[in-house]
């Protein structure tokens, strides 16, 4: 049989599918336009392997290729369920369907039919839409007492039909209503939702929303770096369900691009923020409530969400506090790359050393250890000697007294020990580009200041020795130590 090259195009054109370009104008509600969307691909699109998606602003545009044959019939059955939910028998889904697909197609309003409550089929589509004084609600006491799951509709928000119907698809899609905190990833551009639709949707039930949003954050972009769609993950909308009459359930979204976790760069870095941060808020709110651990969860939190220099210092107090207790699972900085990445977030313009610097701070470890620490039995009394030093180097009022301040630790670390501030070590910095990096003016001296706290907390922290030939800076791991009673630092 010959093939006809010529008719090619022709025999080929819907190959895949059919072209589908939707546009889903927005309501200003961000969970429920977030379940819109995704009920809108799942009832005309599908979960293809090429769906773009596009933030017009006031609406999303979707555009990919769809198989009516496998595509029948499921918005019909969707609205039925709806309808059925509520014991009405119009609109005919069968006719009503086609008019919300041709407006989806064409780019204008839905067709406006009675709406309905936000309860049945409709319940749970949003924070926002929850029961409570609504309009007239207020002229008949009873109706006060109402709820989402009451049959009087009186006190509950209403919901458009066709707005109700794709919110409702997504959230099949998406199986909403686990948990107190439901998350789902917004995404911009050419996505593989066949590939990501398991990361689609996290719940968490934790008493912190903010730590319960970073941790979603980074979850999702960790996933994502497996599959190369890192760069796609552009927010993530949430909404709360708390038990109970609470003020507090709402719904909103994060941006990801101004946050830290939206500059992480590598993979490694993205497991490593999430591993520490768990166990923090683990460790903070347990069974029996808050913890000592609440402040460190925070402190990191807020960095994280708003990566500044403030919330950075801030989260380098946190550390040091947490390496004085010998939190060793709880330490974020634990190689040299992971040091500059986190710096770079907050402070991207520095123009110093960075290497110049980090050898500076293993000198001043090495001095703090042999000087104050290695002549003390108990570990309690070298970690309080430790934090005792590292004190009284943030608190230094200048750069003068800061470097004298680290000079006189060298000095007698080198006293007890004669390769502390050595090439022996790896400890022998340039003074040159220490100096100048320093800066001429007081807000430098603080982001060197802070850079050298982090490179000190990295040097001070117990490593398992490099295979011979690897460099030790970035690839030793973070180990946990066996007991109390000796190698608890490294010498």
């Amino acid at each position: 049989m010959r093939f006809n090259w010529g008719a090619a195009p022709t025999a080929l054109k819907d190959f895949g599918g059919s072209q589908v370009h939707l546009t889903i104008h927005k309501t200003g509600m961000p969970f429920f336009d977030a379940l819109r969307l995704y009920g809108t691909i799942d009832l005309y699109v599908g979960l293809r392997e090429d769906v773009l998606i596009r933030d017009a602003g006031s609406a999303w545009e979707v555009t990919g290729r769809a198989r009516p044959n496998r595509l029948a019939g499921r918005d019909v059955k969707a609205l039925r369920q709806v309808l059925d939910g509520w014991n009405r028998k119009n609109p005919k889904p069968d006719a009503y369907c086609p008019l919300v697909r041709d407006r989806l197609e064409q780019n204008k309003p839905l067709p406006a039919e009675k709406p309905g409550p936000a309860t049945k089929a409709f319940k749970g589509l949003d924070a926002a839409l929850q029961a409570g004084i609504r309009h007239t609600a207020a002229a008949d006491y009873n109706t006060l007492q109402g709820g989402q799951a009451s049959e009087s509709t009186c006190c509950v928000a209403e919901v458009q039909l066709a707005d109700g119907l794709l919110a409702f698809a997504g959230k099949k899609r998406v199986q909403a209503g686990l948990g107190d905190i439901l998350f789902l990833p917004m995404f911009e551009g050419q996505i593989d939702l066949s590939r990501v639709v398991s990361p689609l949707h996290i719940w968490m039930r934790l008493s912190n929303v903010t730590c319960a949003q970073v941790l979603a954050l980074l979850a999702l972009r960790t996933s994502l770096f497996a599959e190369g769609y890192q760069d796609r993950l552009t927010a993530v909308v949430f909404t709360t369900a708390f038990h109970g009459q609470r003020s507090d359930n709402y719904s909103g979204v994060v941006g990801i691009a101004s946050t830290a976790i939206g500059q992480v760069k590598t993979a490694a870095l993205a497991s490593h923020l999430y591993r520490v941060l768990r166990e923090l808020v683990r460790a903070a709110w347990t069974g029996r409530g808050a913890t000592a651990f609440v402040p460190d969860a925070l402190a990191m939190a807020y960095w994280l969400m708003h990566p500044v220099p403030k919330h950075l210092s801030s989260f380098i107090t946190s550390q040091e506090r947490l390496r004085r207790d010998r939190g060793w699972r709880l330490q974020a900085f634990v190689n040299r790359d992971y040091v500059r990445e986190v710096f770079e977030m907050s402070i991207g313009s520095w123009q110093g050393d960075h290497e110049a610097v980090r050898k500076f701070a293993r000198a001043v470890a090495s001095g703090i250890y042999h000087a104050r620490m290695a002549g003390t039995k108990e570990a309690d009394e070298r970690q309080k000697a430790w934090y005792d030093e590292v004190t009284m180097l943030r608190s230094s009022p200048s750069p003068k007294a800061f470097i004298e301040r680290a000079m006189i630790l060298i000095e007698q670390g080198h006293r007890e020990h004669s390769q502390v501030g050595t090439t022996h070590r790896d400890e022998a910095f340039d003074p040159s580009a220490l100096l100048s990096s320093l800066g001429k003016d007081r807000s430098s001296f603080e982001e060197f200041r802070d850079l050298f706290r982090m490179y000190l907390v990295q040097e001070s922290t117990y490593q398992a020795k490099a295979e011979e030939g690897e460099d030790s800076g970035n690839t030793e791991p973070l180990v946990e130590l066996a007991d109390d009673n000796g190698k608890e630092e490294a010498e």
